[in-house]
């Protein structure tokens, strides 16, 4: 599993969740209670919390460190800000 996927999977998670809960049908599609109710579709449900904790957990990140978020996000502005500067440095 790359990066880039888990990433994804994890915004998709999150904009479907509901207070943190979300909903799989039996082929593990995340779905939204709307579209559960609509289509009529038997779903199961899920913390959201936790199945993108075990997908970054796959990939050696433990998101539920808050010293890991911190350094993260400190790491994606210095490469930020590294961009920027290049770019005007151009």
């Amino acid at each position: 599993m790359d990066w880039n996927k888990v990433i994804n999977n994890s915004i998709e998670i999150l904009q479907k969740s509901d207070r943190g809960v979300v909903l799989m049908d039996m082929y593990n599609n995340i779905l939204t209670p709307e579209e559960a109710a609509f289509n009529k579709i038997t779903v199961t449900p899920f913390n959201a919390m936790a199945l993108i904790q075990k997908q970054f957990a796959a990939l050696g990140f433990d998101i539920y460190k808050k010293e890991n978020r911190i350094k993260m996000i400190a790491l994606l502005e210095e490469i930020d800000k590294l961009a920027s500067s290049r770019k005007s440095n151009f």
